[in-house]
C-alpha cells in the first residue's frame, strides 16, 4: 500500500475535468450548480468525479474537504467509492444514483469528512444536490487527501505499532486537525500578506492598503490592482529619491500621469566677466544685486540694500535663481478633469519646503527665443493649414494646424 501523502484538487482552472454531470446539473463560472430555467432551479442533480489514481498500488484515501456556498433550502450529500476497476457504478437518471454496494454515504451537508472506504487503487467521489426550486448550492472546490497525514506522525512510533489502534488514533486526531488546519493554513500563508505581489486586495480595508500604510505610501483610488502592486513594490526605492529632481519627476508620473520636464536655472547660471565670450540673454544676465552687498556712497540704497558677511559674499549674484526650479508639462497629457490641479498638488507635497517653483504648460507652438528647444518645448503641430497674414507674433500659426488645450490654464504660474 502507498505510504506517501498528498492531495488533489477536483476544480482545475475553473473546470471539473474528471466530473460527469447529470442532465440537471451544470458548470457555471467554475462552480457546480443546479440547472436554471428562467427563475426556477432544478430540485435535484448529481455528479460523479473520478477515477483518481496516484500510484500503481492500493492507496489509503483519507479525507475530503469541500468549499460550498449554500442557499436557503438547498443541501448537498457526498458519497465515496474505492475500487481497482476503471469505472464505478452509478445511475444518474435515478433520484438516488449511488445505491450500488461499495458506495458509502457521508452525512448530509458534511463538507469536511474522513473517507471510510478500504484502501483502493482508484477513488471516486459522488454528490447529490437537492433544492426547493428557489435556489441552488454552489460547489466551488473539492480537495481530496490521500495517505494518513495526521498529527500521529509527531508521536512516538509505538502509537502506530498496532493497525487497528493506529486507525482509531488517526481518526481521533483528525477531529482536532480539521479544526486547527485553517489556523495552520493562515500561518503558512502569512508571508504572502507582506508581499505586494500577493497581498489580498479586496474592498477596503484590504491587506494591500494596510501594507502600504507601513510605508505611509498612498494608493490612489483610481489605480488598478496591478498598478497599485507595482507602485507599492517600488515605494521603498522611490523614497531614496525623495527631494530630488528624479524623485519629483517619478512622483508626477505615478500620481499625476505626466512626464514632466524639470529644470533648475541655477545649474545653467554662470558668472560673466569681461574678456569671456558670452551671448546676452543666453549665457549672460543682469545680476539681481551687487556682488559685495551694500557699499556706502556706491551701492547702498535705503530699503533696497543689505549687508553681507564672509559666508554670504557673492550670494546676491544668484539670489533670483537659488532654490528655484521650473516644471513643464505637455498639455496633451492633461486630458482628465482637474489634471493640472493634481500636478500642482503633487509638486506642493513633494518639493523641498524651502524651494519655489514655476509651473508651465507646453502648448503645440514654436516661438523663437521663448519656446524653441527642439524635443523639449518646441512642438510642430500635425496637419497642414492655409498660410495667412496679419498674425500677431506669438499668438498664431503659419502653415500648421494648432491643437488648442481646452479648459487648461496655460500661463506660467509661480508658487512657493
Amino acid at each position: 500500500m502507498l505510504n506517501e501523502s498528498g492531495y488533489l484538487y477536483l476544480n482545475s482552472a475553473n473546470a471539473w475535468p474528471s466530473a460527469v454531470l447529470s442532465p440537471t446539473l451544470q458548470q457555471s463560472g467554475g462552480k457546480l450548480v443546479l440547472q436554471q430555467t428562467g427563475s426556477v432551479f432544478a430540485t435535484s442533480g448529481a455528479f460523479m468525479a473520478g477515477p483518481f489514481q496516484v500510484s500503481d498500488r492500493a492507496t489509503q484515501w483519507f479525507r475530503v474537504q469541500a468549499t460550498l456556498q449554500g442557499a436557503e433550502g438547498t443541501h448537498v450529500q457526498f458519497f465515496t467509492f474505492t475500487t481497482a476497476a476503471a469505472t464505478a457504478p452509478w445511475s444518474p437518471a435515478l433520484l438516488m444514483p449511488f445505491t450500488d454496494p461499495g458506495w458509502i454515504a457521508v452525512p448530509r451537508d458534511a463538507l469536511d469528512f474522513v473517507i471510510s472506504n478500504a484502501p483502493g487503487l482508484r477513488f471516486f467521489l459522488g454528490g447529490i444536490f437537492r433544492g426547493d426550486g428557489a435556489g441552488t448550492a454552489e460547489l466551488e472546490q473539492v480537495r481530496l487527501f490521500y495517505g494518513r497525514d495526521t498529527y500521529a506522525k509527531f508521536l512516538p512510533p509505538v502509537y502506530r505499532s498496532q493497525p487497528k489502534a493506529a486507525d482509531l488514533l488517526d481518526r481521533f486526531l483528525m477531529v482536532k486537525q480539521s479544526v486547527l488546519s485553517e489556523i495552520e493554513q493562515t500561518i503558512e500563508d502569512l508571508p504572502r500578506l507582506f508581499d505586494s505581489a500577493a497581498s489580498p486586495a479586496g474592498d477596503p480595508p484590504s491587506w494591500l492598503r494596510w501594507l502600504s500604510g507601513w510605508l505611509t505610501y498612498t494608493i490612489d483610488e483610481h489605480w488598478t490592482v496591478p498598478t497599485a502592486r507595482t507602485n507599492l513594490a517600488g515605494a521603498f526605492e522611490l523614497y531614496g529619491h525623495r527631494g530630488t529632481l528624479e524623485g519629483l519627476r517619478r512622483y508626477l508620473q505615478i500620481y499625476a500621469g505626466v512626464n514632466a520636464i524639470i529644470e533648475e536655472p541655477s545649474r545653467e547660471t554662470k558668472i560673466w566677466s569681461l574678456g569671456d565670450a558670452g551671448l546676452l540673454g543666453f549665457s549672460t544676465s543682469l545680476a539681481p544685486g551687487p556682488l559685495q552687498g551694500a557699499v556706502l556712497n556706491i551701492t547702498a540704497t535705503v530699503d533696497q540694500s543689505y549687508m553681507t558677511t564672509g559666508e554670504t559674499f557673492g550670494s546676491a549674484l544668484f539670489e533670483d535663481v537659488a532654490h528655484r526650479f521650473c516644471v513643464s508639462v505637455y498639455c496633451g497629457e492633461l486630458t482628465t478633469p482637474g489634471a493640472l490641479d493634481n500636478v500642482r498638488a503633487v509638486i506642493d507635497r513633494e518639493k523641498p519646503a524651502h524651494t519655489t517653483y514655476d509651473l508651465c504648460v507646453i502648448e503645440p507652438k514654436m516661438r523663437v527665443g521663448m519656446q524653441a528647444r527642439v524635443g523639449i518645448d518646441s512642438i510642430v503641430a500635425a496637419g497642414p493649414a492655409p498660410a495667412g497674414t496679419g498674425l500677431q507674433l506669438g499668438t498664431g500659426t503659419l502653415a500648421a494646424q494648432p491643437v488648442p488645450c481646452d479648459d487648461i490654464q496655460t500661463t506660467t504660474e509661480t508658487r512657493d
